[in-house]
């Protein structure tokens, strides 16, 4: 159960998370449903119903006739075919299966509804259909008492005879009585056989009778009637047809794209949440930032001379001064004094992610707006990062481009020293070479949330750890915002934190060996008396 839940919650995550996509799809077929309404209006509409006999007059007990059956006998070409031969243009067995639908009501009756782009073609239709039906039902009667009308003359042709053989029997034997002395052997035996003949004779009189009978009470019987004669077509209205396409085509495409979302999600390898990345680089992430991504040089030099971060994102690069800096040095930058050497920050980010390769410009444009004198350097690049390192190469190494910062600025000795130094380096995601760093280097990588997989954040930690740099912390930009993790404890942390009581059951969990953990008792202990 919590294996489904987990998955349901997952894919909500997705749905959400691509919810414009969703609400594109979702007004396209709208729009493609009504536009189908539009050029396929509604068909007319008309119905015909037909009482079949009962099935005991035809020769077939009330509980053995089928509707099915009855359905597949009009549906075929003794009824509709006959059907599609007398309207006017004809049409064939195939046509009139498309246009006309069979069902049964009941057993002993059948509707027949009809549908045609003109009203008076519908009618027409379902007053045919119906036509045919009574016709193949009044034919298949006819054929029926036809056979019974043959067999029942046979069989009274059949008694007529045997009474008159019967009647002769009883003429012979009464005469042969006359002659025999009253009284005797054979007058006595003669007089029980007469007696045997005249019953004989009276029960053959009495069935040649019911057959007689029979004959003359089956006219008229096993024929069809119609209940109801086509009634005039009709068809939904145009605006609600057009409602009910258009919401078809909107739910109808709104779940193709749901679930061709779900699938390739599935297949997405790349790390979106901030506890995944900070597992697939084993540190931590120190902070998450907006990016203010560039496309080309004049877009980055204006990023470099006028980036102006908001309240959140200052704190945040602050959090990321405050991990690389030693104690103490954003203090002494407000104060304008700072006599410790300078700091290498290596910010390195993965080639084709432009949104983390802003960090390194954010970072350094905050650093130089708190008082600390910056340097950004472009140090190991990648194609990817042309159009940043053409917009640092134009700017003059002497000229301050903001208060603190300068760009590619050299070293001069007698000069005033730099207090931060950030190093810009982008490694290519599949195949990253190990860049040339110098030692003593505080290392940090910048991501962009969805944009990198493990693999790519494993080569590109191996290669940070064969230059020789230490990897202080991990930068998510533009973090999902169904994101509720934070990164900042690793897997082996959160597994081993004890879980809180469950409200339902007030149970505390417990160790291996059944005792109490002593940091969920004093939650727990915490938790009630906060609440008397």
């Amino acid at each position: 159960m919590s294996e489904q839940s987990l998955d349901l919650k997952a894919a909500w995550t997705v749905l959400r998370r691509h919810a414009f996509l969703l609400t594109v799809a979702l007004l396209v077929g709208a729009v493609a449903g009504v536009a189908l309404a539009v050029w396929r209006p509604p068909l007319w509409t008309s119905e015909s119903t037909v009482l079949l006999p009962p099935a005991s007059e035809s020769g077939v007990g009330a509980a053995e006739r089928d509707s099915g059956t009855q359905v597949r006998v009009a549906s075929s070409d003794l009824v509709l075919g006959q059907a599609g031969r007398r309207v006017s243009p004809p049409l064939d067995l195939t046509a009139m299966k498309e246009a006309i639908e069979v069902t049964a009501a009941t057993p002993d009756v059948l509707r027949f509804t009809a549908r045609a782009d003109d009203p008076e073609r519908a009618r027409e239709l379902a007053a045919a259909v119906a036509a045919a039906e009574l016709r193949y039902v009044s034919s298949a009667a006819a054929r029926l008492r036809d056979a019974a009308r043959s067999g029942r003359e046979t069989r009274l042709e059949t008694l007529r005879a045997t009474l008159r053989t019967v009647r002769r029997d009883i003429q012979e034997t009464t005469e042969r009585r006359d002659e025999e002395r009253f009284g005797s052997v054979a007058e006595k035996a003669l007089t029980a056989a007469l007696a045997q003949l005249s019953a004989q004779q009276a029960s053959l009189v009495l069935q040649a009778d019911q057959v007689a009978e029979a004959a003359s009470a089956d006219v008229g019987r096993d024929t069809a009637s119609l209940i109801e004669d086509a009634s005039p077509a009709t068809r939904p209205g145009l605006l609600l047809g057009r409602i009910l396409h258009g919401l078809a085509g909107a739910a109808a495409l709104l779940l193709l794209v749901g679930l061709a979302l779900l699938v390739s999600e599935r297949r997405d390898r790349r790390l979106r949440y901030r506890d995944e990345i900070a597992d697939a680089l084993g540190s931590t992430v120190v902070a998450s930032v907006s990016s203010r991504p560039a496309r080309n040089v004049s877009a980055w030099r204006t990023l470099l001379g006028r980036y102006v971060p908001g309240p959140v994102d200052a704190w945040s690069l602050r959090q990321v001064l405050r991990e690389v800096l030693p104690a103490g040095t954003l203090t002494r930058a407000h104060a304008g004094a700072s006599e410790e050497p300078a700091v290498d920050v290596v910010v390195v980010t993965l080639s084709d992610d432009n949104a983390a390769l802003a960090m390194g410009p954010q970072l350094a444009t905050y650093a130089a707006s708190v008082g600390l004198r910056t340097r950004l350097v472009p140090h190991h690049g990648h194609d990817s990062s042309a159009a940043l390192w053409a917009a640092c190469a134009r700017l003059h190494p002497e000229h301050e481009l903001r208060g603190h910062l300068w760009v590619n600025r050299p070293l001069h000795e007698g000069g005033e020293p730099d207090d931060l130094r950030v190093l810009m380096v982008v490694l290519d995601r599949t195949s990253p070479e190990r860049p040339e760093l110098p030692s003593g280097c505080v290392g940090v990588v910048a991501v962009s949330a969805g944009t990198a997989t493990a693999a790519d954040l494993a080569r590109l930690a191996v290669s940070v750890d064969e230059a020789g740099v230490g990897v202080q912390g991990v930068v998510v930009l533009d973090p999902d915002r169904l994101d509720r993790t934070t990164g900042r404890r690793l897997q082996p942390e959160r597994i081993r934190e004890p879980q809180l009581p469950v409200r339902l059951t007030g149970t505390v969990p417990t160790d291996r060996r059944g005792r109490p953990r002593l940091g969920s008792v004093a939650r727990t202990n915490g938790h009630e008396g906060g609440a008397q």
